[in-house]
């Protein structure tokens, strides 16, 4: 059960991980597109990458949860298990941000520039957030609780089997129809066949 917790854990962290990475990959650009007013520009970009990381979020934490409640997977699933998962996956923030704070260079540039690479990148798709509560122990508190959070809604969903798609309706479930087969016991079959069988007869006849 254990080894089953750990596993969620690096998986909320693999797809913060990844919306880290699309945000490190097109900051680039967005520094290039903003120019002089990119400090004033983060905030809003970092929301788009936090957009992209409850995605993520959303499709494996909906996925996992279908598939932990069939019975042979024996993992005792429950709605708030998301939010375990959660809590495990972003451990490794709040860490880096308590180095943080101990780490002090005593030179002005080097403890701004080092606090520009922990909040600005490393905490990217959370940025947002921190610029919101102008980056105090309320608004870091808030923006580590945001991402167990979305673990658990992702989670609550897929227990629940409710889908985020159809509920806003954005996409609605395709109803294939079967083409219905007539019992051989069927009269109408019995006469099909008849007819078929005196085609052939007709044919060997000719």
């Amino acid at each position: 059960m254990f080894k089953n917790y750990i596993k969620g854990g690096l998986r909320v962290l693999g797809d913060y991980a990844a919306a880290l990475l699309v945000y490190v990959i097109l900051l680039y650009t967005f520094i290039a597109i903003t120019g002089d007013n990119f400090l004033n520009w983060l905030p809003v970009y970092s929301f788009l990458m936090f957009a992209i990381m409850a995605l993520f979020l959303y499709s494996d934490f909906w996925r996992l949860a279908a598939k932990e409640k069939k019975p042979q997977y024996n993992l005792k699933p429950y709605p708030l298990k998301g939010l375990v998962f959660g809590l495990i996956g972003i451990l490794p923030l709040p860490v880096i941000k308590i180095i943080d704070i101990f780490i002090v260079f005593g030179d002005e540039l080097g403890d701004k520039l080092k606090g520009m690479i922990v909040d600005g990148v490393i905490f990217g798709p959370l940025y947002f957030c921190l610029k919101l509560f102008e980056k105090n122990a309320l608004g870091y508190i808030i923006a580590l609780l945001l991402v167990p959070l979305l673990t658990m809604a992702a989670y609550m969903l897929g227990y629940y089997d409710i889908k985020l798609g159809k509920v806003l309706g954005i996409k609605k479930d395709v109803v294939y129809e079967k083409k219905q087969t007539l019992s051989p016991w069927n009269p109408a079959v019995k006469a099909l066949e008849q007819e078929k069988n005196k085609k052939k007869k007709k044919k060997q006849q000719l």
